[in-house]
């Protein structure tokens, strides 16, 4: 895949591979949701702080927009949509769970499952990336 495959103009929305827009998309979603809960929860126990990391570290987008003006609801500050968009694709999280499995790192497994999980629960929300001007596409 070229870099440009994820380059994004003013005038489109941020590329989402994900179906979550479809029925079918949620449902996929939802069981990966679920499925990376539950492996993470047997591997590490629910109370693990990389699993709590994961899980919740992906909304922390939001804190670079503290305090700065959006056009409305359902928006998020300019400023912070690029954030927002790396840490709501699931690359991150796949290589963070690749990269733990290869270097037996279960902290790094568990993080990355938590991480995938969140993504995977807004999409199954109906919850994508950002726009530009900061509203859910």
């Amino acid at each position: 895949m070229s870099s440009t495959a994820f380059a994004v103009t003013s005038h489109e929305p941020p590329p989402d591979r994900w179906t979550w827009r479809h029925p079918e998309g949620r449902l996929l979603s939802a069981a990966v949701g679920v499925g990376a809960l539950t492996a993470a929860t047997v591997l590490a126990g629910p109370l693990t702080w990389t699993f709590w990391a994961g899980l919740l570290g992906p909304d922390l987008a939001f804190a670079k927009g503290w305090g700065r003006p959006t056009p409305g609801p359902g928006y998020v500050p300019k400023e912070t949509v690029g954030l927002y968009n790396e840490l709501h694709h699931p690359i991150a999280p796949a290589a963070a769970i690749a990269l733990g499995i290869v270097t037996l790192s279960q902290p790094l497994v568990v993080g990355g499952l938590g991480w995938l999980a969140h993504i995977a629960i807004d999409r199954a929300t109906g919850i994508g990336l950002r726009h530009p001007d900061g509203h859910i596409h």
